[in-house]
């Protein structure tokens, strides 16, 4: 692909990190597709004054993690056309707490922007510089992200974009853009031995699912107790706490790594793509980009803990599309998954078919082939860099 030489400015912001995610797949894929480009990704946060930045960005985890309700109540009460035309009208005080990031925008002087937040396009000018394009990335389309100065809102799935349909707003059914090593062809075998997975059993991937009604260390206990011969990886997440799942589950790899299975633990993961292909059932939070990494790699998903709101919303996605199954609790997970792995064919035979049913997840027709699906980042950079869009 080629084209006239342009400056795109990516813009994400640090409240949960499947915005970041997003953000750092389109600039990768960009580097891939247009290496004549100049693409520069930033993080809003980094740009905001003190007070801006805590009522705004530190202030989320907090919410979704000590407050699940109260956060939940803010995230439903404030899904109504009122809180659009409430942001416009405080959008020159919003502005006042981020000078820094508007210098930014105005020294870099790009010829597009795209954000993969909702809150750059709340600072920056009603008529931006440059053509300001929207990626969501949920399955659900709140209002705060329907600024009226985006010119593109690339969603998530033909739902989302009936969604916004419905009240009145054109978008783009592209997906949710992944990191281009999931595009990439990897023997699946040679990744087992690879990761240390050397035998044939089934395995769970347990992706970080700490702070919520179900106790990551009980899983695994109730997962093991159910099914004696599978493996286990579990991802505790970055920088956990010194009582944290990490910490607590130590002790038990020798135990568990018993009779030819394997018990891994991981505080993190920087080739997550490997660790999801080897898998053959996914556990974790209902993040936009996780369910989308693992719909694009065909995996069955099991979803615990969703954070109120928009993971509530990606979990009934989820289920509607019979993509995944939510667990209420220990002792569900590890029952859903024996039931998974008990009926492992039916399971994919049906799930593929899904799949070939409509566009989900990545925003293309999906075939039983890696090669047939295209990354969604590849479509929405197609729409930025359109010279007539």
């Amino acid at each position: 692909m080629s084209l006239p030489a342009k400056k795109l400015l990516i813009v994400s912001c640090s409240t949960g990190a499947g915005h970041f995610r997003a953000a750092e797949a389109l600039r990768l894929t960009a580097q891939q597709l247009y290496p004549e480009a100049q693409v520069l990704h930033i993080n809003l946060a980094d740009y905001l004054s003190g007070p801006a930045r805590i009522i705004s960005i530190s202030s989320y985890n907090p919410l979704t993690h000590k407050l699940p309700r109260f956060y939940k109540f803010i995230y439903y009460f404030s899904d109504i056309a009122l809180t659009q035309k409430f942001l416009y009208l405080i959008k020159p005080i919003l502005r006042l707490g981020a000078k820094k990031f508007l210098k930014k925008v105005a020294d870099y002087a790009p010829d597009r922007i795209v954000s993969t937040h909702f809150y750059p396009q709340l600072i920056l000018p009603n008529h931006p510089s440059a053509p300001l394009d929207t990626v969501i990335t949920d399955y659900h389309v709140h209002r705060i992200w329907l600024a009226p100065n985006v010119r593109n809102f690339f969603v998530a799935s033909e739902d989302t974009k009936k969604e916004l349909a419905n009240l009145g707003i054109k978008s783009v059914a592209a997906g949710i853009p992944i990191y281009p090593s999931f595009s990439e062809t990897k023997d699946i075998s040679a990744l087992k031995i690879k990761l240390g997975i050397n035998n044939n059993l089934p395995t769970v991937l347990i992706l970080p699912i700490s702070r919520g009604q179900i106790n990551a260390k009980q899983a695994v206990d109730a997962i093991f107790s159910r099914n004696k011969n599978i493996n286990v990886v579990a991802i505790s997440g970055r920088d956990p706490a010194p009582d944290s799942f990490w910490e607590s589950m130590q002790g038990k790899q020798h135990n568990y790594s018993a009779q030819g299975r394997k018990f891994i633990i991981l505080k993190h993961a920087d080739n997550i793509d490997e660790w999801m292909r080897v898998a053959d059932i996914i556990v974790s939070k209902a993040g936009g980009l996780t369910i989308t990494e693992a719909i694009y790699l065909q995996k069955p998903l099991i979803i615990v803990n969703p954070i109120p709101g928009q993971e509530d919303y990606n979990t009934a996605y989820l289920e509607k599309n019979r993509l995944g199954l939510n667990a209420n609790s220990e002792n569900d997970l590890a029952n859903k998954i024996q039931m998974i792995l008990a009926n492992h064919d039916k399971t994919k035979t049906l799930y593929q078919s899904t799949l070939h049913q409509s566009k989900l997840g990545a925003g293309q027709e999906l075939g039983t082939g890696q090669e047939s699906r295209q990354n969604a980042g590849e479509i929405i950079l197609k729409n930025i860099f359109a010279e007539n869009v």
